[in-house]
């Protein structure tokens, strides 16, 4: 117990700053994951909280829901609805509109229509997917007289503004996610948010944490996400959007009935059961084109099939292989005791060689200590004759006759200098006969 009010306690955080009914933004799923779905952005109501996400639809949607929010001071209802198409000529690229109405009777409404688009590149560098999309976004704020805000008269405005965002995924799970949301020129008050989102998906469940920055006030949103029944269900839990200064824990259940998916949200408040505040929503997406229900379970098990008919077979290449592999081991065996045999015929001979070789030492011992008789000392070689005569043969150089005569190619000068009439341009006349003076030292 201690460990689960410890987690519900990390869940909801104390905020510094009551919502108003225009920071809401809808869809049950978002909601029921305490709105922390910037980074993860992978439904259609993508385009209310990071249009890059956009880019990741596979399937035309169209949906829409309901929501009711519970406050002190009055009760908000809300209205939606979303529409999503890929591409069919661009892939990883796809168009969304959105909807979403807010009435909360003596306070004010809001009508918030969303034109977006996303699409997808891969950073060169990194190699890694970066998603990115923006929207074009039309917004009416309409306050009552008497309202705080309206005054007398009441007050109604007209902006129009966009959002952008980006996503980048990595092969471990991990989404962050960037967006700049609610730019609107013409209001009379600032909506401009921005969003950093991160989520990572850890062993089936889904972690999430948005950090949203408004007219200077920051706060964290975090959620999570737990498949259940083969992702027939989807559990959800968060940090619910804190209305007229009430908290509270919002939960929500997902039910997978493809090509339909239906989300619920509802809410229970941190304080007490009995505070006016909170969340209850629905809403419904069709997926056209999606697997129904019954072909999603039987492809799943097709395809489970198909993976154990896979592994079978993997498991009979493995028994092959360690046949083969037995059949080299001992075709091995039998090299190895060739070898064997011829190294124990070449260690005796190379014994008898050691034998040999100390019989030589012994020999030559005795005849270093018994030393045989100096030979003749050699006749003294008589003087060599200089200088000598050379006929020069064709092809021959200065160069070439002095390594002849002195061994050393660069004495040449010695045979020029004896014989310059002789010489043409630097070399011997071919037939000429020089004189070769002695080398000198």
């Amino acid at each position: 117990m201690t460990n689960i009010a410890l987690f519900i306690a990390l869940l909801l955080p104390a905020s510094s700053r009551a919502a108003e009914f225009y920071d809401l933004n809808p869809g049950a799923r978002a909601n029921g994951m305490g709105t922390a779905f910037g980074s993860v952005a992978d439904d259609a109501y993508a385009v209310f909280y990071n249009p890059a996400g956009l880019s990741g639809m596979s399937y035309l949607e169209a949906g829409g829901g309901f929501a009711r929010r519970l406050s002190p001071e009055r009760t908000v209802g809300e209205a939606n609805l979303v529409y999503v198409r890929p591409n069919p000529d661009i892939a990883e690229k796809a168009a969304g509109f959105g909807y979403h109405g807010i009435r909360q009777g003596g306070v004010g409404d809001k009508d918030t229509f969303l034109f977006g688009q996303g699409q997808r590149f891969t950073l060169k560098h990194f190699q890694k997917p970066v998603r990115w999309g923006y929207n074009l976004r039309i917004t009416s704020l309409r306050y009552p007289s008497g309202s705080r805000r309206g005054g007398e008269g009441g007050k109604n405005s007209f902006g129009l503004g966009g959002d952008i965002g980006a996503l980048l995924l990595s092969d471990k799970g991990l989404s962050t996610g960037l967006a700049l949301s609610d730019f609107n020129l013409g209001l009379s008050k600032s909506l401009t948010t921005i969003t950093l989102a991160n989520s990572l998906r850890w062993r089936g469940t889904l972690f999430a944490m948005d950090m949203r920055i408004r007219s200077g006030h920051t706060e964290f949103f975090p959620g999570l996400e737990r498949p259940v029944f083969n992702d027939t269900l989807r559990l959800r839990a968060g940090k619910g959007m804190d209305l007229g200064g009430v908290d509270y824990l919002a939960v929500g259940l997902g039910v997978n009935l493809l090509p339909w998916v239906i989300d619920l949200t509802a809410s229970l408040p941190w304080r007490s059961f009995h505070e006016q505040g909170g969340v209850y929503e629905v809403n419904a997406v069709y997926r056209f084109g999606a697997p129904t229900f019954s072909e999603r379970f039987v492809g799943e098990a097709a395809q489970r099939a198909r993976e154990l008919r896979e592994q079978l077979d993997a498991l009979r290449q493995q028994r092959l292989n360690l046949e083969n592999s037995i059949a080299t081991l001992r075709a091995n065996k039998g090299v190895m005791e060739s070898e064997l045999a011829q190294s124990q015929s070449r260690l005796r001979d190379l014994e008898d060689r050691l034998k040999d070789t100390e019989i030589s030492v012994l020999d030559a011992q005795f005849r270093l200590e018994n030393p045989a008789p100096p030979p003749p000392a050699p006749r003294a070689k008589p003087p060599e004759k200089w200088p000598k005569r050379h006929t020069v043969q064709p092809g021959e150089t200065l160069r070439s006759i002095s390594s002849k005569y002195y061994g050393n190619p660069n004495l040449w000068e010695r045979i020029y200098q004896n014989n310059e009439k002789n010489i043409f341009r630097g070399l011997p006349r071919e037939g000429s006969v020089l004189e070769i003076p002695p080398p000198g030292r």
